[in-house]
């Protein structure tokens, strides 16, 4: 088994619709990101409702998947941490915010095994 550590994304500012943050490597098809956390940070001086989902590969976001729903709000200027569940190859991960350009989604921990 192979375990690789490295920053999965560079920092993502979401937008008002759902956007992909972050895709599982494709190869090796047994690749699993496990551990995966991530930060949500607002930089407004008011509260921000979020979404984030995790897909499985060739699948669409919705409620079946989110890990935050659209009633979650990350409280001004605070931020909140998600734990994200084990993902496999081709898996990615998606999200939106209330306002654009307020809510930036930072990769805190996880490694990808195979």
């Amino acid at each position: 088994m192979a375990i690789t550590y490295r920053k999965l994304f560079q920092p993502v500012q979401l937008g008002v619709a759902l956007a992909t943050i972050f895709t599982v490597d494709s190869s090796p098809t047994n690749v699993l990101l496990r551990g995966g956390r991530v930060r949500l940070t607002n930089t407004s001086a008011s509260a921000v409702s979020v979404e984030l989902d995790a897909v499985p590969s060739g699948g669409t976001a919705g409620v079946g998947n989110q890990l935050v729903s659209t009633n979650y709000t990350v409280p001004a200027n605070g931020w909140v941490d998600v734990d994200l569940p084990v993902m496999a190859a081709s898996d990615f991960l998606q999200g939106k915010a209330g306002v654009a350009n307020v809510i930036t989604v930072h990769f805190m921990n996880g490694g990808l095994f195979s």
